[in-house]
């Protein structure tokens, strides 16, 4: 939670599959440590993914749902892109924030220090993420971001902190106060499928 520039309150749990029953209760705490109710927020900022499609659709229904209630804008951010946008103003480097993906893959993407988009978030293997960046940064100085960063392999300095390692909360509400509903929408970025496959029945004797 942030008020002109500054995070008020913030909380966060490590709890897997718990996003729906700890949420809440971490937005109440939030409102309480920062001495506020909710309708004095002016807007909702959401993280959007990559990630858990249990963990995305749960945030955002919840962001839509406290927007709707209160009548405010509700905008969207993007994990990798939060995760770059949380180094250091200062370090003109391109930035490689990267998340575990599961399945052998990794959630990459690189992004100029302006913020520009040098290579859309993907799920890759380590190898496949290796030769999209090298034409993604056309030998440009780097910087990898995140816990996960190092099992890409790159010979590139390692960021690490409380608000690199992963999304941030703290980082999503900074920058939600400077996007625009229009063009930073509240949808799921998943990257990939599901990966559930349908099962082999034969067929229906109603068909």
């Amino acid at each position: 939670m942030s008020s002109d520039g500054v995070v008020v309150a913030a909380h966060t749990h490590e709890e897997p599959n718990a996003h729906a029953e700890r949420l809440l209760g971490l937005i109440e705490r939030s409102l309480t440590d920062a001495g506020i109710t909710r309708d004095v927020l002016d807007r909702i900022a959401v993280g959007v993914g990559p990630g858990s499609f249990t963990g995305l659709r749960v945030g955002i229904a919840l962001a839509q749902g406290i927007a709707l209630g209160l009548g405010r804008p509700l905008v969207g951010m993007g994990s990798l892109d939060a995760m770059a946008r949380a180094v250091s103003a200062s370090d003109r480097r391109v930035r490689v924030p990267v998340l575990d993906a599961r399945r052998g893959e990794l959630f990459v993407a690189a992004y100029a220090p302006d913020g520009a988009e040098l290579l859309a978030p993907a799920a890759l293997t380590a190898s496949a993420a290796r030769g999209a960046l090298h034409a993604a940064l056309a030998g440009a100085s780097a910087v990898l971001v995140g816990e996960s960063a190092g099992e890409l392999g790159m010979d590139f300095e390692l960021l690490r902190g409380a608000e690199l390692d992963l999304p941030h909360a703290s980082t999503v509400a900074l920058l939600g106060a400077t996007l625009e509903p229009d063009t930073a929408r509240a949808e799921p970025v998943y990257v990939r499928g599901p990966g559930a496959t349908l099962p082999n029945l034969p067929p229906s004797p109603l068909g």
